[in-house]
């Protein structure tokens, strides 16, 4: 069950990060599936909260952060604003770096190679964000491939946190 959980939380995860794509590319119809994403997301890191060591206390900065999301969310701050876009993507980046970047953040991961492939695709999204955010040319195709690199390296962490590899 917290292999099922754990897979969870990073998969959720990787959808809001492609909600976020919609939302900086003004595609429509990702309202529903962010908000589908953001709860899913939730709910699988209080699923986990249950099952977690009680010595384990790095859990409650993903907490704060989503309960500042949803507040944000709830009263609708800043929907209009420029600075709220900058820090929505700010704070995105940091909490997606986090659970990729954090050595053994969840539980063990002992393949070397998905860290750099990680840092690959966290550099190609700020990069992606800062053509997006001067509105230079080639940000939308930039930010199509740093968000789907991102998404594929949060379900590819995620799925193999736990796993032992035989020697």
């Amino acid at each position: 069950m917290k292999k099922f959980l754990i897979t969870l939380i990073y998969a959720s995860l990787a959808s809001l990060v492609m909600a976020y794509l919609f939302k900086a590319m003004y595609w429509t119809g990702f309202e529903n599936m962010a908000t589908a994403a953001l709860w899913l997301h939730i709910g699988s890191y209080l699923g986990y909260s249950l099952m977690v060591n009680p010595k384990d206390d790095r859990i409650i900065y993903p907490m704060i952060v989503l309960v500042l999301v949803v507040l944000a969310n709830v009263f609708h701050l800043g929907e209009t604003s420029t600075y709220m876009a900058l820090a929505v993507y700010v704070l995105l980046f940091a909490y997606t770096g986090y659970h990729l970047l954090v050595k053994d953040y969840l539980d063990k991961n002992d393949l070397g190679i998905l860290r750099k492939i990680s840092i690959g695709a966290l550099t190609l999204f700020l990069v992606a964000g800062v053509f997006k955010i001067m509105h230079l040319q080639g940000a939308d195709i930039l930010l199509m491939v740093g968000c789907g690199a991102v998404a594929f390296m949060l379900l590819s962490v995620g799925t193999t946190k736990g796993l032992v590899r035989k020697k």
